[in-house]
């Protein structure tokens, strides 16, 4: 009788020890990991110690931080008369428009999607045609004054713009550089007085066409070549093998990074030319955006014809081969040099 207590005794203990052993082995049992919700086309898995990504549609690279996905791009004045050179924040561009300016000179739009960049400018006023390129991207306008016709067409449009006439938080002056050549920001402020301001609207960007890989456009070799815009100001590329993309250079020296000090290279270069007039005495200009004209595109090291075509001034500028159908770019940075109808596009090492 003893004996038979004595069995009943352990087997119940045994029993004990097997069912805390097993609460414990679902106490430490991985939970299911979170649903990020996200578009599956756009994010980009990563190992559990590495911020997700998400595909640029400014670039086709798989490098844009999650938190970014669906935000307007920042559409950035930038100045190129000599005492602003060399300028900070383009070599971060993912995509730039360089556009005469009166005085023989060219301005640059940045857009800017994805990335943290601390120093951008030397930021200058506004112009009616930089806004039409703007538009085809609904980015938030940033500048520093505008000409008449910018500021009609910036109130007529209903742009969402900062300007830093108005605006003494966005903006600050390094005292290094003379007024002014000196006016900058960064992504962390313009997105702060964005938010204010309630810019920040979710956007479904589809303005490029990316190839999957690189692939050479169906055209000639091209791995160097000047573009003068006016008779004291010029832009050439040189092609290296080893970026696999195109070293920039302005008046034949090298465009530099103001903070860094390091060259700017283009993965994609489209040279697209458009008529152009002056309409006042100082000398401003009138860029005819809407229509339909010449244009190439140029990566790595080829060149091949295009034609260019804009419905209206919101609209996107579609590029299409010979045959009819429409480019499809590298992924990368793109650089668009809209030339004026005089300017030369002289290819090859004579130039």
């Amino acid at each position: 009788m003893l004996r038979s207590r004595w069995l009943a005794f352990v087997l119940i203990l045994l029993i004990s020890l097997l069912q805390a052993g097993c609460g414990k082995k679902n106490l430490s049992a991985p939970a299911n990991p979170p649903d990020t919700g996200g578009d599956s086309k756009q994010i980009v898995e990563s190992s559990p110690q590495e911020t997700p990504k998400a595909i640029n549609p400014l670039t086709g690279l798989a490098d844009m931080n999650t938190k970014y996905v669906n935000q307007r791009p920042l559409a950035v004045m930038v100045e190129n008369e000599y005492h602003a050179r060399p300028q900070s924040g383009l070599d971060k561009a993912d995509v730039v428009y360089e556009i005469m300016a009166e005085g023989g000179i060219t301005r640059f739009l940045a857009l800017f999607l994805g990335r943290d960049v601390d120093e951008i400018g030397p930021i200058r006023s506004a112009r009616p045609y930089f806004i039409d390129y703007a538009m085809e991207y609904d980015g938030i306008y940033i500048h520093y004054g505008a000409s008449p016709q910018g500021y009609s067409d910036l109130n007529k449009l209903k742009i969402d713009h900062i300007d830093g006439i108005y605006d003494g938080v966005t903006f600050w002056r390094d005292r290094s550089r003379k007024e002014p050549h000196n006016a900058y920001s960064s992504t962390e402020k313009i997105l702060k007085t964005s938010e204010k301001r309630g810019f920040l609207k979710p956007v479904d960007l589809q303005v490029w066409n990316f190839n999957g890989q690189d692939a050479q456009p169906r055209g000639e070799i091209l791995k160097k070549f000047k573009l003068t815009y006016f008779s004291n100001y010029s832009v050439s590329y040189t092609y290296d093998a080893t970026k696999m993309a195109y070293e920039r250079y302005i008046n034949d020296k090298p465009h530099t990074d103001r903070k860094t000090g390091e060259p700017i290279f283009v993965k994609n270069i489209i040279v697209q030319y458009v008529d152009a007039r002056v309409i006042d005495k100082a000398g401003r200009l009138e860029m005819r955006t809407v229509g339909s004209g010449k244009a190439y595109y140029i990566s790595d090291g080829f060149c091949e014809e295009l034609k260019w075509e804009k419905e209206s001034r919101s609209a996107r500028t579609v590029y299409t081969l010979a045959d009819g159908t429409e480019l499809t770019i590298n992924p990368g940075n793109t650089w668009i040099q809209i030339m004026p109808q005089w300017g030369k596009f002289e290819k090859g090492e004579k130039q």
